[in-house]
């Protein structure tokens, strides 16, 4: 069927009779979706027992609707003939006949899956505003009123907002047993359920599914992914034809930057709002998020700056009353104690800065420590909830009882535990949080391998062979360059100073090397004794008395030179051989001695890495952005 026929068609259907000139302009949209067929005598069109998906129009011959009661049995509606419109008619909620409709005589109909019609509908704001239905915005704002997180935009001030809100507010239609999200993704939106069913299924961490609920009409979920992102806990299918209404965390993140008002009266629930203000750190993964963050307790800092407070309570009235008189001898002494004063002043608001920036972190992955002892050193320790076997809860005192603080033990398969998490608040609520992140990361690993598995299967089953054709190198001409004369600078440069981070060409291998300052440090007398001996040698040849032997004192100078330069030379050889090597299954720590007089060679799995950790051991260490790796592996050695 041509598409001008096409177009013609479909502004006849009385759905779209309101449009105007820009609104018919849009149905080209749907040319390419329209299908025509033809149904032979006694052809079911529709079936009551399912919901239609699809807008079907007559175009020529005739279809009879019936209905099946428990009263009556079978009551005859009547006979339509061309022009009439069966299935969905139009995009209100709920507006379709369950009949049956059935083919008198070979009839031929044009169809458009209703999924289409509703992809057009969201993607055009012609038709958004002059159809009428679920995305229209006057009914879609009376709709978002409904749900949970919009419930406080009640007034008529509000309704701009709304329609704020409305403009990002999409609709999707799932067949039955389609998937409208699966445990384990990545969770983007929140859903309105507008028709239909949405059954929730979810996979323990032993493997085991269970049923645990579904959403009907007019149920709402996901506001969690809406606010804050996570995973899915649970499998989403539509059961029959499902309408959803769906916001994209995305565009509604966006939307909330210049809201104020939309920011203000959310209604959202306490522990996702808690989540969203919990400060982001810049090591997070794209697929990992926060599930709280907390310090040590408090009376951790008081043990520490008791005595000092302390001690500046009995020094103050001594140094006030001192101060206060006029006396040479007085201020004198005065002025003696207040250098203790300042430096215990100094030591509480350190320990109170250091107490501050140590921060327990707990994600959706991982177990995070990181103890900034400042501004000197930065310590970064971490465990994968994969690798936890066992956490043990200790209160051992009475103050920790009263105050509700304790410590927690985090057992691994590693050979240490390296977290230290004592003093934290509300040890038993974080044990619980911990230990259900665990749950949720093990039953996500076996959704996972159970996917891969059966992706290798899928692999296995289709007998589609590619033909794969060498590759093929070209060779570019070198051309010359200006810069040749400064060759020997460059390769002094590279060979002193030599990039301490490479990536192999296809991006799978990641080599480096230990940082030169450290070791520029460790060799500095030695390098300065080659500057030493250099430019002592060459005043005293410069001023040799005479008399003096000119090529002995020059064959000894220039020995010792070569003496103290090999020795240079040596360690600088010595740093430069050894490496560390990351490929895309295994970690490689390779020592080489100069001269190949001896390589070491130590290299672990990385599935078998346990705990990781770094520390910046210094503030020349944290300026030159440097510091120490430890990884902690299930064998014996770390």
């Amino acid at each position: 069927m041509e598409a001008q026929q096409a177009l013609s068609l479909l502004k006849a259907i009385p759905m779209f009779d309101g449009l105007d000139e820009r609104g018919e302009q849009e149905l080209i949209r749907l040319i390419p979706f329209v299908n025509e067929r033809l149904y032979q005598t006694d052809e079911m069109l529709l079936q009551q027992h399912r919901i239609p998906e699809r807008l079907i129009l007559i175009i020529a011959g005739s279809v009879n609707l019936s209905r099946e009661t428990e009263t009556i049995g079978t009551q005859n509606i009547g006979d339509f003939g061309p022009g009439s419109v069966l299935g969905r008619s139009s995009m209100q909620v709920g507006d379709y006949q369950l009949i049956n409709a059935r083919a008198l005589e070979p009839t031929r109909v044009l169809y458009i899956p209703f999924r289409e019609l509703v992809r057009a509908y969201d993607n055009s704001s012609q038709l958004r505003d002059q159809l009428k239905g679920s995305l229209n915005p006057t009914e879609l704002v009376t709709t978002l009123r409904y749900i949970p997180l919009f419930q406080n935009l009640q007034q008529e001030a509000d309704l701009p907002t709304l329609y704020r809100v409305a403009i990002i507010t999409h609709e999707q239609v799932y067949s039955n047993g389609e998937w409208l999200f699966r445990q384990g993704e990545i969770g983007d939106r929140l859903i309105y359920v507008l028709e239909g069913q949405v059954r929730l299924t979810q996979v323990d961490k032993d493997g085991l599914s269970h049923q645990i609920g579904a959403l009907k009409p007019g149920d709402a979920a996901g506001e969690t992914s809406l606010m804050v992102g996570d995973f899915h806990d649970v499998t989403a299918t539509g059961y029959g034809t499902t309408r959803v209404l769906y916001i994209d965390r995305q565009e509604f993140a966006q939307l909330l930057q210049t809201e104020t008002r939309l920011r203000e009266k959310l209604d959202i629930r306490h522990d996702i709002h808690t989540r969203s203000q919990l400060r982001s750190f810049d090591w997070l993964r794209d697929d990992e998020w926060i599930m709280t963050v907390f310090q040590r307790h408090w009376t951790r800092l008081f043990r520490q700056i008791a005595l000092p407070i302390l001690l500046l309570m009995l020094l103050f009235p001594l140094f006030t009353a001192l101060a206060l008189q006029t006396g040479i001898l007085e201020i004198v002494i005065a002025a003696v104690l207040a250098i203790p004063f300042i430096v215990i002043m100094g030591v509480v608001l350190w320990q109170y800065v250091n107490w501050r920036d140590d921060f327990f972190v707990i994600t959706t992955q991982r177990v995070v420590h990181i103890e900034r002892a400042w501004p000197f050193s930065t310590q970064y320790e971490e465990t994968s909830l994969d690798h936890i076997e066992d956490i043990h809860e200790t209160q051992y005192s009475w103050s920790a009882n009263m105050f509700n603080y304790g410590n927690l033990i985090l057992e691994t398969a590693g050979e240490t535990v390296d977290i230290d998490m004592d003093y934290v608040p509300d040890s038993t609520r974080l044990r619980e949080i911990i230990a259900q992140q665990i749950e949720r990361s093990r039953a996500r690993n076996l959704l996972r391998a159970r996917g891969q598995i059966r992706e290798m299967l899928s692999r296995q089953l289709q007998e589609i062979e590619a033909a794969e054709s060498p590759p093929t190198t070209v060779e570019t001409p070198v051309q010359p360059s200006p810069f040749n004369a400064l060759l020997p600078f460059t390769a002094i440069r590279d060979y002193l100073f030599p990039n301490s981070w490479q990536v192999s060409e296809d991006g799978n291998t990641i080599f480096w090397r230990r940082f030169w300052l450290p070791g520029f440090f460790r060799y500095l007398p030695i390098f300065a004794l080659l500057v030493f001996i250099t430019l002592g040698g060459l005043l005293f040849l410069s001023n040799l008395p005479e008399g003096t032997n000119f090529f002995s004192i020059l064959f000894i100078w220039l020995g010792a030179e070569a003496v103290v330069m090999g020795i240079l030379l040596w360690f600088i050889e010595d740093w430069r051989n050894d490496y560390f090597q990351l490929t895309q299954n295994k970690i490689i720590q390779v020592d080489q001695r100069p001269l190949l007089l001896g390589v070491s060679r130590r290299e672990a799995p990385i599935d078998r890495i346990q705990n990781l950790g770094f520390e910046i051991p210094s503030t020349v260490a944290r300026f030159f952005d440097y510091g120490h790796v430890k990884f902690e592996t299930a064998g014996t050695e770390g």
